[in-house]
């Protein structure tokens, strides 16, 4: 004689479905979280263009002993047509924290002033005051048919 089985499967309760539908739930959750990590340990890809050379203004645009600040790729530069009729370049970040600086013309000896925290830069951009680590990076420059080009250096 065949043996019955004592166990037989008795419909889901109300338990069982409320536990699959929270794992069902919480997996869902954890996806756009699993996905924000990896794009977080994933490096970035750069897709812009970085020129090493960029006509930045025409000769005539900067007075002597007047500066002007323009973008080269995404960083701000200093130009500075000095008394003397030369162009110098430098990178508008202060060395101490990044600050943008401003030339200043009209106090004396021609400098480059921090007003974040004070640091002072000559006019070749040595450091001369304040916390400022480092002097600024210096750019060339270059006249071609009256236009004024910035390398990096």
């Amino acid at each position: 004689m065949k043996r019955q089985s004592s166990e037989t499967t008795s419909p889901p309760t109300r338990r069982d479905f409320l536990s699959t539908l929270m794992k069902f739930w919480g997996s869902l959750t954890l996806v756009p979280f699993g996905v924000g990590v990896l794009k977080f340990l994933s490096p970035l890809k750069n897709t812009e263009v970085t020129r090493e050379s960029m006509r930045v203004a025409r000769v005539t645009d900067i007075t002597e002993n007047t500066a002007t600040i323009v973008r080269f790729n995404k960083d701000p530069i200093i130009i500075v047509h000095t008394a003397q009729g030369q162009f110098k370049a430098f990178s508008a970040r202060c060395t101490h924290l990044g600050c943008v600086v401003q030339f200043k013309a009209d106090e004396g000896a021609p400098r480059f002033d921090c007003n974040c925290h004070g640091s002072q830069f000559d006019i070749d951009g040595k450091n001369i005051a304040g916390p400022a680590p480092r002097p600024l990076t210096p750019l060339k420059v270059s006249i071609q048919e009256s236009n004024l080009f910035v390398t990096r250096v």
